[in-house]
């Protein structure tokens, strides 16, 4: 059973070009008549580099990102036809997590206080002690330290901000969570560390999964299956074993030669 479809998506971007006095805008495809399926309890990688696309999917489904033509449909509802108040019921059940340089935890809040305002929009009915056993329960979760409760991003590494990120994911108790770029900018044993952490967090509160990145050996990890972007054209798409150890094109071929 498909959790996820995106058919035909095509997303656009906006160039400006200067001619004499003034600007002329004109719109490109940034992505092109992609489709693909995320089957519920599955993982779904989309690899590719930086101009492939990617990460304008991700921000579509996540309606952050206007579609020009084509259909997203989560958990049996087409998301694409839904305004912003009525989205916002199924987004507790869709969560994401960004690059640590994304900004995507608060420079001037702390772990605490970022769990908190999650909790007051999602829960506001809830008593303080239910928020508290919620939040010990997702940093059991994420193998986070009572320690770093009071403590800022800046005074965290980058393995504990993408923890806390996750964790603070993970107070919504969603059923799909997508990776985008989770792991970018890390070495190889905080990725390591990372990938072991998001692959613990699926099993325990069996989520599907779609992955987001230009690592072709991020997405054979998380991935059950592959789908290669490039230029804003998926080229093709399988079981992950068979697109890393049979890719069908050139590109895909560059990709494992490069990664693997």
């Amino acid at each position: 059973m498909s959790y996820l479809t995106v058919e035909n998506l095509t997303l656009l971007q906006q160039r400006r070009r200067r001619h004499w006095f003034r600007y002329d805008i004109t719109e490109n495809p940034l992505v092109e008549e992609v489709s693909f399926e995320v089957e519920k309890g599955k993982s779904l990688s989309l690899v590719g580099e930086e101009n492939s696309g990617k990460r304008a999917i991700v921000m579509a489904i996540l309606k952050m990102r206007e579609v020009a033509s084509g259909t997203i449909t989560f958990a049996e509802v087409e998301t694409t036809l839904l305004g912003d108040r009525h989205f916002r019921r199924l987004r507790k059940r869709l969560q994401a997590v960004f690059p640590d340089q994304a900004g995507q935890l608060s420079a001037e809040m702390t772990v605490d206080q970022m769990f908190l305002e999650v909790l007051k929009h999602w829960y506001p009915k809830e008593t303080r002690e239910e928020w508290h056993r919620r939040t010990e329960a997702v940093m059991v979760l994420c193998g986070l330290p009572e320690v770093i409760r009071p403590l800022y991003p800046r005074e965290l590494d980058a393995v504990e901000r993408q923890e806390v990120a996750l964790a603070r994911a993970m107070l919504m108790q969603p059923n799909f969570l997508i990776c985008d770029g989770f792991t970018h900018g890390l070495d190889a044993v905080q990725e390591a560390e990372l990938l072991n952490l998001v692959r613990h967090v699926r099993e325990e509160m069996k989520l599907t999964l779609l992955v987001a990145t230009d690592d072709l050996a991020v997405a054979h990890q998380l991935g059950d299956d592959i789908g290669v972007l490039h230029r804003g054209r998926l080229l093709e798409i399988g079981p992950a074993e068979s697109v890393v150890n049979r890719p069908e094109h050139d590109y895909t071929k560059r990709l494992v030669s490069c990664c693997l």
